[in-house]
């Protein structure tokens, strides 16, 4: 999108009142907490004396962006083919936060959002693809900075989800101010009346959910119209003016592209063919036909380009089995059931295609359930190896902590019986006999020769969990001392009687850095004394899901993720943007998924606690639950109203 001259005025107005914004947004937070939520108060006074500080750092570079006519929250692409950023339930906690701010923003200024869609809509119509929120200043930016700068290493995500609740009308408030001045910006550049048509969504028109029995009642409709015109003309087969008048209206629906259209249209002669000889046709919304056409009009949807390349391969397959129907003699339902499974599986084959540049992470993916089970086969292996082993408590610690951590890592990474994995296993015993004391000097010689091959294959190892560079050079610097007493031919400190268990993964490494001072020299210990691992910097473990539903919404729940399928599209809000992708991958275990939107460069992986996060709170759906038919039916029965 160019810069629209209009579009620096809107966002130094939004700077001008950020300060305001900021004032009221706090004020109203610590009030909403002190009346309703005392439970969060803790938590909000570690971050109020800091809140506005962190909001305005959080919300100015997108407004930087959104001044230069980019989307501050488009999905990042030229994401590597092989990288796939893991959104497990902890970042979906964070997205259903951030959703529900955005839920409530829109409600309290529907009418000047609506108007500011409508401009910014204008300005996207010369774009080649128009961004599905063309907003740039929609509520999800200031949701995103509130959700920044209410996070914390001390705040779990469901201490975060439950402070985005609880803030989300302060923010919805705050923000009625401001969308009313860029609205008066508007206003004064007489854009009011191109932008003020009238609000679909708070129309008069029901949707088809609350329109009754559907399909089967709209024909009960038509056939008494067309019984009480049979006396004034001649009579027509039945169900044939109600067939003409849906699939009419399925073909005006303003979603479909024009080459899906035109697919639908020749299909018509088949469907015609087909209501003459199967009276159900017009009486079963779940008729094989119009799942079919339903199937269709979704996979359509899911593209802004009608000569996208996948549309066009899709649609000349379905030309090419509509052509088969028209020379069948005879139709019926099975046909249409086989037609859905050829559909189905040649939609699959090409989602599968879209995942081939990123099989090394998919295979990554797969391996990462493993990842606690491996991590504790690794430790009662080592421990096992290490028992009597001349080494001081803190290498014992290092190696049953971080070192089974980054052999864990290359695990899921590379597979358990990789080259990788076997070297960073072998450096366990090399390390070991590095450590023993030398008695004389062709063993002290030896020894000094093998130490930098050993020290870089450690280093190299540590770089494989993300440790900082300082926090790396720490730990081989403490290795350093214990190979320095190694080389003057001084024994490592002999393990203390009642050595305390071995913790897990993550609490381990707070201790196994400070253990280092009991062996080291003396000028080590300032080094080892500020080493600690920081656990947020190691790779993403996903967390349990942080509320039950009932038992009703547990088995929907459960029902929608078994029915997930390679090839879908979907509509979904992740990190804080809406996308439209499809399902190319699922995991054998079905606990990790992956996504690839319209362009090959949105790349997505979800593990199973994500999806079900983001479906218990509507922000996840397939495409086909936005049905062709069912728009077209709920249309005709509003139509028919007197």
């Amino acid at each position: 999108m160019n810069p629209h001259p209009l579009l620096g005025p809107l966002v130094d107005i939004v700077l001008a009142k950020l300060p305001e914004l900021g004032r009221n947004l706090q004020e109203s937070i610590q009030q909403a907490i002190k009346l309703k939520h005392l439970g969060l108060q803790e938590a909000w006074n570690r971050r109020r004396s800091r809140f506005q500080f962190e909001f305005e750092t959080s919300l100015r570079p997108l407004l930087a962006q959104a001044r230069q006519g980019v989307d501050p929250l488009a999905p990042k692409r030229h994401v590597g083919m092989n990288e796939l950023a893991l959104v497990d339930e902890h970042q979906a906690l964070r997205d259903v936060g951030v959703a529900h701010v955005v839920e409530l923003a829109n409600e309290a200024s529907r009418t000047e959002l609506f108007q500011l869609n409508n401009f910014f809509a204008g300005l996207a119509r010369k774009d080649a693809r128009p961004a599905r929120e063309p907003n740039l200043l929609r509520p999800a930016l200031f949701a995103r900075a509130l959700a920044d700068a209410l996070a914390g290493p001390d705040l779990r995500a469901d201490g975060h989800y439950a402070l985005m609740q609880a803030v989300a009308p302060a923010m919805a408030g705050a923000l009625v101010p401001v969308y009313q001045a860029l609205t008066a910006e508007l206003q004064r550049h007489n854009l009011t009346e191109l932008v003020s048509t009238t609000d679909i969504s708070r129309a008069d028109r029901r949707p088809y959910s609350s329109v009754p029995g559907g399909l089967d009642q709209l024909r009960a409709r038509v056939d008494a119209i067309e019984a009480h015109d049979a006396a004034t003309s001649a009579s027509k087969p039945g169900g044939g003016d109600l067939l003409k008048r849906l699939y009419d209206q399925m073909l005006a629906d303003p979603k479909l592209l024009p080459p899906v259209k035109a697919q639908l249209a020749r299909l018509q002669v088949v469907v015609a063919r087909l209501a003459q000889q199967d009276p159900q046709l017009l009486r079963q919304q779940d008729h094989p036909t119009w799942r079919l056409i339903n199937a269709v009009a979704a996979y359509g949807a899911a593209f802004h380009d009608g000569s996208d390349k996948r549309l066009r391969d899709f649609l000349q397959f379905l030309d090419d089995q509509t052509e088969m129907l028209l020379a069948a003699p005879a139709l019926g339902r099975q046909q249409f059931e086989n037609l859905q499974r050829l559909l189905d599986a040649f939609i699959a084959r090409q989602a599968r295609e879209r995942s081939t540049p990123s099989t090394v992470a998919l295979a990554a993916l797969e391996r990462e359930r493993q990842r606690h089970e491996w991590t504790n086969m690794l430790r009662e292996q080592l421990d096992a190896q290490l028992h009597g082993a001349r080494i001081s408590p803190s290498v014992r610690e290092f190696l049953l902590g971080i070192w089974i951590e980054v052999i864990v890592q290359a695990m899921v990474l590379d597979g358990h019986e990789s080259p990788a994995v076997m070297s960073l296993i072998q450096v366990v015993d090399d390390l070991v006999d590095s450590l023993q004391p030398v008695r004389t000097d062709e063993e002290r010689e030896r020894l000094r020769q093998r130490l930098p091959a050993l020290i870089a294959r450690i280093s190299h190892g540590l770089s494989g969990i993300a440790l900082s560079d300082s926090k790396r050079e720490a730990i081989l610097n403490g290795l350093a001392g214990q190979h320095a007493r190694a080389l003057r031919g001084v024994a490592a400190e002999p393990r203390r009687a009642a050595a305390p268990p071995i913790q897990p993964a993550g609490g381990a490494q707070d201790s196994e850095v400070r253990r280092l001072l009991d062996e080291r020299e003396s000028q080590y210990s300032s080094v080892w004394a500020h080493a600690e691992v920081n656990r947020a910097e190691l790779p993403t473990q996903p967390l349990p899901l942080t509320g039950v539903p009932d038992e009703q919404a547990r088995q929907s729940i459960e029902v929608w993720m078994r029915q997930l399928a390679v090839g879908g599209w979907f509509h979904m809000f992740v990190q804080s943007h809406w996308l439209t992708t499809q399902l190319v991958w699922i995991s054998e275990g079905r606990q990790f998924f992956a996504f690839v939107g319209q362009d090959a460069d949105e790349r997505h992986s979800l593990t199973a606690g994500a999806l079900e996060q983001l479906y218990a709170k509507g922000l996840v759906m397939y495409l086909e639950q936005e049905g062709l038919l069912e728009r077209a039916v709920a249309t005709l029965m509003q139509n028919l109203d007197p």
